[in-house]
Order: structure tokens, then C-alpha cells, then sequence
């Protein structure tokens, strides 16, 4: 149990020394810092100039020593740590100046192995309270359950709930449904979407578990895909790639993607980061991009995007490696699996599946033994209540995580002056320390 606690303490201490929260505007705030300063305002300037154009590489050697001299100038400003957020206002500009600063000519960097992007610390749940959905429709008839629950469609109808989850929805439909389907307009409403709409309402809807074909066709038909995703022949992937890297948006998603999904078979989450909901962040971040992934049917939960690898020449790895990151991607496998999984756990009266340590999203679940027979007994049970079935000496210790949970979720980082959040952070990161001591003891 001691893991996956101080995993969070480090990753909020992380948070702090890393200085990713230091701005709400990321490399915008960077570089208007960067403009008071007149040394640094001019080596920017030098390097801006040295990717305009054909590039670095097609310049003259003396002109190519400039460029590496402002690069490594840079280095030590807030211009060379900086990133931006999905969906944020002047997203592109933002993007624009981080890619300045990130290019390959840069010593020691690697585009593959970075992301533009924040991560987003995930809330302290991670799915869809169904408690609060049955509460809303309880009052009406009562009906006999189902055999086969459709959690695709549960989804839904709590997004529907919602005022804002649905007007997000509507808006995607209105610009991705045929015969009006515009599929630049519906890409760009995608993305605001799923930049925009919270994990509570998205990942239940894009990572629904299903046990049949209605439920998997449901699930799949989530993005309108006859619009969004399909076209009538299947172009090369590494035509797509290139399409996608000259769309500052697409390029940076794939990057973070890239970065966050990446497999390894010596980590034992599958995942390079170590991070699943870094990478179903990331993979949310590529709906409405040209790289758009899927359901590729209703009969299994296998992902691909829309392209082919067939006549690729001797390009056939390169353009297999790029199919396998969706078609055949453990990391992501094991986020999407981990996170329905964990959706499955909060279930009232479902199963309750085994997870490791370090996949446990929630400490505070209902007691196991306690039966639930119909919707009104699903309305007035609650989700975080502590669970007294053991014993007083198991209640005390879910209080005192729920007391951790408590004081987590007022660790707002978006909140109060640059210098107000990082105060806040490292004061929640030293509470979390001095908890964990204390439960060892």
C-alpha cells in the first residue's frame, strides 16, 4: 500500500520542482518574460529566424553556428522548459514558440522523446458516479435490470444529465453528423471537446467496457466515425504522418503521444512513463488530428487509425512502427484496461476485479458485503463512504485515507498566483509525507 502512495507524493514534488505549474500560459508567459530580458529577446529572435523558412539544415555553415550558439544560449531560460495545454487560448502561438526551441538541431534533444503538453493531474476520482445518475432518474417507474448492462449507453445518458457534457456533445454531432458532415469542422470540434469536456464524463464514454456488440458498436460509433474517421480508401500511414507534421497541432499531439504511450517491455505497467493516464490523455489529445484513432469494429476493443501500411517500400518498418503504436500497443492497452477496470471496480454490486497496487485509483470503496437490489438502494449508497465490515482498526484506516483523499483534492494547482500554487503543492506534498509516516508507524 505504501507504493502507489508515495508514487503520488513524488509526482506532486515533481510537479513543483519541475516547474510545470509556475504560469497558466506556459511558453506564452515564457517568452514575454523572455522579451524584457534584451540578450535573451535577441538570441530568440536569431533562433526564430533559423526555422523559418527551408530550415537549419539548408542554411550556410556560418549561419548554422549562429543558430547553435542562440540554442544553446537559451538553454537556461524558462524558454527551454516551457509547455503549453491542450485546448488552451492561443494554443497554436504557444505551440509555435515551444517548437522554436525544440528542434532537432538543438544538442541533445529528440522530438520523440518529449511533449509539448502539460500533464494534468487527474482528480481524486477517476470515472463516472453512478450513484448520482440513478438518484436522477429514480423517481420514475421501476424497471426489471437488465441481464447485460450497457455501460456505453450509462455513459451517455449521464453525460445528458449534465448540462455541459451535453452541449459538448451536441456540438460535434451538429458539425459531424451527415449529410452535414465537414470534416475539418467536425476534427476541430472534436478536439475542443475532448480538450475541454472533464475525465468524469470523456473516459466512461470513449473507454466504456462492453460485453456484446450493441454496446461495442455504441462505443465505437462515439466520434462519428463515417465523418471523422473513415474515408473511402486508405492512405499510407506515413503519408498521414507527414500530412500530420505539418499541422502544428496534429505534430504536437503525435508527440505527446509518442511520449506518454510509449511501450516497454522492461517497465511492469508496459508503459515507458510509468503513467496510464498520461497516456489516455494523450491518446484523447489525437481525436479530431488526421491521426484520429478507433474501434476498428464492434466485435473487439482493438484500436488502429485509418490507414494502411501496403505498398510502403523500404519504408515498411518505419511504417509498420508507426501502425503498431495503436494496433499493437501494450502501454495503451494497459491504461484503457487499467482505467475500465478500475470503472468496473466502482460498479455497486459488480465484481470487484483484483488490481495491482500501483492501478488502484481509489481507497475508499463500498463494503463488499453489502447487497444492492435495486436503483434506490444504488441512490443512497455512497461511493466514499469508509468501510466498516472489518473492524474498527479497518474503519480508522479508511478515515485516515479518506482524510488524505480530502486534503488532495484541495491541492488546486490552477488556483491563486504562480507563487500561491507552488506554496499550496509543496505544503499538500509535505501532508502527504508526514501521512504516509504516520500509517507505516
Amino acid at each position: 500500500m505504501m507504493v502507489p502512495r508515495i508514487s503520488l507524493l513524488l509526482a506532486l514534488v515533481d510537479y513543483v520542482l519541475t516547474d510545470e505549474i509556475g504560469t497558466q500560459d506556459g511558453c506564452l508567459s515564457a517568452e514575454t518574460q523572455c522579451s524584457l530580458d534584451h540578450d535573451c529577446h535577441t538570441m530568440f529572435q536569431v533562433l526564430k529566424q533559423c526555422t523559418d523558412g527551408s530550415g537549419i539544415e539548408h542554411s550556410q555553415p556560418a549561419a548554422r553556428n549562429e543558430c547553435m550558439i542562440a540554442a544553446r544560449a537559451l538553454q537556461s531560460s524558462q524558454l527551454f522548459t516551457c509547455k503549453c495545454k491542450r485546448g488552451m487560448k492561443k494554443e497554436r502561438i504557444c505551440l509555435r514558440i515551444y517548437w522554436i526551441m525544440h528542434q532537432s538541431h538543438i544538442p541533445g534533444y529528440n522530438e520523440l522523446e518529449a511533449s509539448p503538453y502539460e500533464y494534468s493531474m487527474p482528480g481524486p476520482t477517476w470515472g463516472l458516479d453512478y450513484g448520482r445518475l440513478a438518484s436522477l432518474v429514480s423517481d420514475g417507474p421501476k424497471v426489471q435490470r437488465p441481464t447485460n448492462v450497457n455501460h456505453c449507453l450509462d455513459a451517455t445518458q449521464a453525460c445528458n444529465v449534465d448540462e455541459t457534457c451535453k452541449q459538448y456533445r451536441n456540438e460535434y454531432a451538429r458539425n459531424c453528423l451527415k449529410p452535414s458532415c465537414n470534416r475539418q469542422k467536425c476534427h476541430k470540434s472534436l478536439r475542443r471537446v475532448f480538450d475541454l469536456m472533464s475525465e468524469e464524463y470523456k473516459y466512461p464514454i470513449l473507454f466504456c467496457p462492453c460485453e456484446d456488440s450493441t454496446c461495442a458498436e455504441r462505443r465505437r460509433q462515439t466520434i462519428v466515425p463515417a465523418c471523422s474517421f473513415e474515408e473511402a480508401d486508405k492512405k499510407n500511414c506515413l503519408t498521414l504522418q507527414d500530412m500530420c507534421k505539418k499541422h502544428i497541432i496534429c505534430k504536437s499531439r503525435l508527440a505527446d503521444f509518442q511520449t506518454n504511450c510509449q511501450p516497454s517491455k522492461k517497465s511492469a505497467s508496459y508503459c515507458f512513463q510509468e503513467n496510464y493516464n498520461a497516456c489516455l490523455q494523450s491518446y484523447t489529445g489525437l481525436i479530431g488530428t488526421v491521426l484520429t484513432p478507433n474501434y476498428v469494429s464492434n466485435s473487439s476493443s482493438d484500436i488502429s487509425i485509418w490507414c494502411t501500411c501496403v505498398n510502403s517500400g523500404n519504408q515498411q518498418e518505419e511504417c509498420e512502427n508507426l501502425l503498431n503504436l495503436f494496433t499493437n500497443n501494450n502501454c495503451l492497452r494497459k491504461s484503457i484496461n487499467s482505467y475500465t477496470n478500475s470503472l468496473l471496480f466502482r460498479l455497486p454490486g459488480s465484481e470487484h476485479p483484483t488490481l495491482p497496487a500501483t492501478q488502484h485509483l481509489s481507497s475508499n470503496f463500498p463494503c463488499k458485503d453489502r447487497s444492492i437490489d435495486d436503483a434506490n438502494d444504488l441512490a443512497t449508497l455512497d461511493l466514499n463512504e469508509d468501510c466498516n465490515c472489518h473492524g474498527r482498526g479497518e474503519k480508522l484506516k479508511a478515515s485516515k485515507e479518506k482524510s488524505l483523499s480530502e486534503k488532495i483534492t484541495d491541492c488546486d494547482p490552477n488556483s491563486g498566483t504562480d507563487i500561491q500554487r507552488s506554496a499550496v503543492v509543496m505544503s499538500c506534498a509535505i501532508y502527504i509525507f508526514m501521512s504516509i509516516v504516520e500509517n507505516a508507524i
